[in-house]
């Protein structure tokens, strides 16, 4: 065996988790899967480290995975987005590909009387792609930012039934690094708090709401063994 195709069979597979559980979703069993891996029948914790993210596989042991469900999970982690353009009524649309790491929502929460309603203003999606992470920051379609009335700035926001149709693209920051990723989600807050109409109903969501999404940041990253250079030791 050449050293070249050595390397090939120790290479880790960097889609292990996503795969097994595609195998798992379409009804192997973990002593199946530790089979086709040519393992033993009995390594199911192997198999259960794998789909918990706790380990890589090699592509040696996914092959028969890759062969079997690769194209579907490519399909599964491609995501299209669209915003706004200049031209009104024309909207641009963009591919992204990677994991889906963290989407979060902030909400503008009204207080009737009789019940709270939300309503998602902003949102932030973390996408993993090759070990670079891509930020999108969106906005409510028909958002109006441009008042400090809340009431006018959700007038015109769409409620459609997929959810993903609800949000334009704000802003993309792409190919990251931990400590951009980190850097980039607090310059955003920070020049929102310089902003006059976050004196508004929206200011306080993004400041409310801004804090804690630095910490879920943080924690999410340190998580997938990625921890930001302002992290102390205790």
């Amino acid at each position: 065996m050449t050293e070249q195709t050595k390397k090939q069979n120790n290479k880790k597979y960097k889609y292990t988790k996503q795969i097994i559980k595609l195998a798992i979703d379409n009804g192997f069993k973990h002593p199946e899967i530790a089979k086709k891996a040519g393992l033993s029948e009995k390594s199911i914790a192997q198999v259960s480290r794998w789909k918990n993210g706790e380990a890589l596989a090699t592509e040696r042991q996914m092959q028969f995975f890759i062969n079997e469900f690769e194209h579907s999970l490519k399909r599964k982690m491609e995501h299209l987005f669209y915003s706004e353009t200049e031209t009104p009524n024309e909207l641009a649309y963009y591919k992204i590909q990677g994991e889906i790491l963290l989407s979060h929502t902030l909400y503008y929460r009204h207080n009737t009387g009789k019940k709270i309603q939300k309503v998602g203003i902003y949102r932030f999606v973390i996408i993993n792609s090759d070990n670079k992470f891509h930020l999108l920051f969106q906005k409510r379609a028909g958002l109006n930012e441009n008042t400090v009335s809340i009431k006018y700035a959700l007038s015109s926001v769409t409620f459609s039934n997929n959810e993903h149709a609800n949000w334009y693209l704000k802003e993309t920051y792409k190919d990251l690094t931990t400590q951009e990723l980190t850097h980039q989600i607090d310059l955003i807050f920070d020049e929102f708090e310089k902003i006059e109409y976050l004196r508004s109903d929206m200011a306080k969501i993004m400041n409310d709401d801004g804090r804690p999404l630095k910490f879920i940041v943080r924690q999410l990253l340190l998580k997938h063994g990625c921890c930001s250079d302002d992290i102390i030791d205790l």
